[in-house]
């Protein structure tokens, strides 16, 4: 209950936390189907506030998909949260943030802003259509 009051966790996550604490895999399954019926502990809510969250710090879709595989969340409730989001939005702003609205002045800025931007989880057809319409003022 303590990791429950502190921020969401995801099934995977608690199991593997208290499964370190010493705690038997089949007990630790038991535990989380009672939080789970009363409330406690929710995928779903987890989900939610995970992908907010990590937009907010402008992080794209792709590192957010990383990182929720990894702890344990997947498949078509993964895809509809992240849907929900403007990606192309958070690009701008995490570039306007970085470097302004200037377009990239040569092939090594182009390639330093594309890495940049690729790191914090962005798509690569994402990153360079934003590159074309900055080159041509539409930003």
């Amino acid at each position: 209950m303590h990791w429950l009051a502190v921020r969401e966790h995801s099934r995977v996550e608690l199991v593997h936390n208290l499964q370190k604490k010493g705690f038997d895999h089949d007990v630790a399954q038991l535990a989380l189907d009672e939080l789970a019926a009363e409330g406690s502990q929710s995928d779903e809510r987890f989900l939610e506030t995970f992908v907010r969250s990590r937009y907010g710090k402008g992080r794209g879709a792709e590192q957010i998909r990383h990182e929720l595989r990894h702890h344990g969340i997947g498949g078509v409730a993964m895809n509809q949260s992240l849907s929900a989001y403007d990606w192309d939005e958070c690009l701008l702003k995490v570039h306007r943030k970085k470097y302004g609205d200037s377009p990239p002045n040569s092939p090594k800025e182009f390639a330093s802003r594309l890495r940049f931007l690729s790191q914090r989880g962005f798509e690569q057809d994402r990153i360079q259509a934003l590159m074309r319409r900055l080159r041509r003022g539409e930003d």
